[in-house]
């Protein structure tokens, strides 16, 4: 009988197959004859099951966000308002191995946007995903007490997502600006102005920026 195949399975392995080589190989090492390689398959074997390599890099840009979601889902059914906004930051900036590799790739896809657009639509969508996620817990953080009546929540979100792009470059450059106390210092300056006195004073930020690096 022939091999019954999971077609959806087997397009997942194969990106995560390509994400893990990219993480520690570099994206321009990983051509198709590398990923076929490593999978143990001829090289046209791939092409059962994408039209070809570009839609592998546009998969595999999509799954490096969707598991930061499935990150984020797990962080707002559980918490909500400043706490929940610096569960989002744990989740979103390169502050651990997870997120640090992720750096890596995403800001090495962005190198291609030029002769892949489909990437920069991808950055988009989910940029106004995030800036909706990140509103919500300014949002709730306003109507907890812990932020301010008339905090501008549109634009600390827009902030917020700029802090996300620019600390995953200084983390693939390797500077000090990436350095996770640096980068709590930051957002606390930012989000600082607009704590009420109850949430100012429990140091939240503070807290995280003085953790050992």
């Amino acid at each position: 009988m022939p091999k019954i195949v999971d077609r959806d399975a087997r397009r997942r392995e194969i990106v995560e197959t390509y994400l893990r080589l990219a993480a520690a190989e570099g994206v321009e090492a990983v051509t198709t004859r590398r990923l076929a390689s490593e999978l143990g398959v001829a090289t046209g074997g791939l092409w059962h099951y994408f039209s070809g390599f570009d839609e592998v890099l546009l998969r595999a840009f999509e799954l490096i966000f969707d598991r930061a979601d499935e990150r984020i889902a797990g962080v707002l059914a559980q918490r909500r308002g400043i706490d929940a906004l610096c569960g989002l930051i744990d989740q979103t900036h390169p502050l651990d191995g997870t997120t640090g590799e992720e750096a890596h790739v995403v800001v090495s896809f962005w190198g291609r946007v030029p002769f892949h657009h489909e990437l920069s639509a991808v950055q988009s969508r989910v940029e106004e995903h995030w800036h909706r996620t990140y509103r919500l817990a300014l949002e709730q953080a306003v109507a907890d007490g812990e932020l301010r009546a008339g905090t501008p929540v549109d634009a600390l979100a827009d902030a917020l997502l700029v802090f996300v792009a620019g600390y995953q470059i200084e983390h693939v450059l390797a500077t000090s600006l990436a350095r996770p106390d640096r980068q709590w210092r930051a957002v606390g300056a930012v989000l600082g102005p607009w704590l009420t006195e109850e949430a100012a004073a429990r140091g939240e930020f503070a807290r995280r920026a003085a953790a050992p690096v």
